[in-house]
């Protein structure tokens, strides 16, 4: 009877173990990330460090589409030939996502958006796709495609979002264009 008594204690020590071994390893993953530079890792370790998310210097929207801007996409690109009459307006880009080299129709210069640039009916830059998500990393902000939109609703302003054509957009991720939109 005592084996038996000692086997499930055992038992059940082993199950308490295993059902805490996630969360001990999450804490141990924690304490090592503020004690040793790089040992925390895990994906909870690089989501408190992410870098902010921001364009970097001498990066713009651009866009190769002929269309008006307001039904063109838009991509992160670095400017290697302004427009110019001898380039027939079209100025030469590097795009940010994946180094090809383009002629485009539009380049816009922009600017993080502040709570004063919500007006309904301004145009604004927002991540096309990300309708409704709090985060988005630095990477997917600098290379996915961007639309220029207008400002339909503030109503959801006191929860940090915006309508743009409709959608929901949190405000930390919009970009106001400083460059004037045809």
């Amino acid at each position: 009877m005592k084996k038996y008594v000692y086997l499930v204690l055992a038992l059940g020590l082993v199950l308490i173990a295993a059902s805490c071994s996630s969360m001990a390893q999450g804490a141990l993953s924690g304490a090592l990330g503020a004690v040793v530079p790089g040992g925390g890792g895990g994906s909870s370790a690089v989501a408190s460090a992410a870098a902010p998310v921001e364009f970097q210097s001498g990066e713009i929207l651009a866009s190769a589409d002929s269309r008006s801007m307001f039904d063109s996409g838009f991509r992160l690109a670095k400017i290697l030939t302004p427009a110019s009459a001898a380039t027939k307006n079209q100025a030469e880009a590097l795009w940010v996502s994946d180094g090809k080299k383009q002629w485009v129709n539009y380049v816009i210069g922009s600017r993080k958006a502040t709570k004063a640039d919500f007006v309904i009916g301004a145009p604004i830059f927002y991540l096309n796709g990300w309708a409704n998500h709090d985060k988005i990393s630095a990477d997917d902000y600098r290379k996915d495609g961007w639309a220029l939109g207008n400002i339909t609703s503030i109503e959801l302003l006191y929860k940090n979002q915006v309508e743009i054509d409709g959608q929901p957009y949190y405000i930390e991720y919009l970009r106001v264009p400083t460059d004037p939109v045809k």
